[in-house]
């Protein structure tokens, strides 16, 4: 899957830390072994085999660290960038773009990309530092503290978009049949916080809820 964008990053290494061209050989042909991982996290894995690499680590040991890394970075790249990151700057773009036009979708794309090269950056940089104790920067270091506050941030920017939509369809939240959708929204968002539930399924629970209301409130 990525084996092959892995060796070309460790490509250069191969003149540099072996002599003979088995050597350069059996180093790539090592590293052509099936590897997946979140694309904007991959990074990480590469900083921390160069590290091993260049430490002389046994080659059983590098394959098995490479190995274990596959699950964690997969996990935890889909959580920030998917699930969280990713729909809370969408949300952010919609909103730029309804109040000041298609030029929301431009900062939306250039705030992404700047920040997912910076990801890649510090994972290549990261990763070396820590070489094989990348471990505890995966399961309670800077990554785990993003996914929560672009959750949140989420949250934040979904509450911003809903009053502005209410507002461009006509619906009045301070009109008596509407007043008493204000605290069951705000706890809502505040649940989403401090949950740090997902913005995609918080904005589509939100929609469902409020067309279940208003269908009621129709009926009855």
């Amino acid at each position: 899957m990525m084996a092959l964008g892995f060796v070309w990053i460790l490509k250069p290494l191969t003149k540099r830390l072996f002599s003979t061209p088995g050597d350069q050989k059996s180093f790539l042909k090592r590293h052509l072994s099936s590897f997946n991982a979140n694309p904007y996290l991959v990074n990480y894995a590469v900083g921390a085999v160069v590290r091993m690499e260049e430490e002389k680590t046994p080659e059983e040991q590098i394959v098995k660290f490479k190995s274990s890394l596959r699950g964690p970075l997969g996990a935890i790249g889909d959580r920030l960038i998917w699930q969280n990151l990713r729909p809370a700057l969408l949300i952010l773009g919609l909103i730029l773009a309804v109040t000041i036009g298609a030029l929301g979708a431009l900062i939306f794309w250039m705030i992404f990309n700047l920040y997912q090269a910076y990801l890649r950056a510090r994972g290549i940089v990261k990763g070396y530092d820590l070489g094989s104790g990348l471990s505890g920067e995966l399961t309670k270091g800077y990554l785990q503290s993003m996914i929560e506050w672009s959750s949140r941030l989420g949250a934040v920017l979904l509450g911003i978009i809903f009053v502005i939509k209410l507002g461009q369809l006509g619906i009045r939240p301070l009109h008596p049949e509407n007043i008493f959708l204000l605290p069951v929204f705000m706890l809502l968002s505040v649940f989403a916080f401090r949950k740090n539930i997902n913005p995609n399924y918080t904005i589509l629970f939100s929609i469902a809820l409020y067309l279940a209301i208003k269908a009621v409130i129709a009926f009855v």
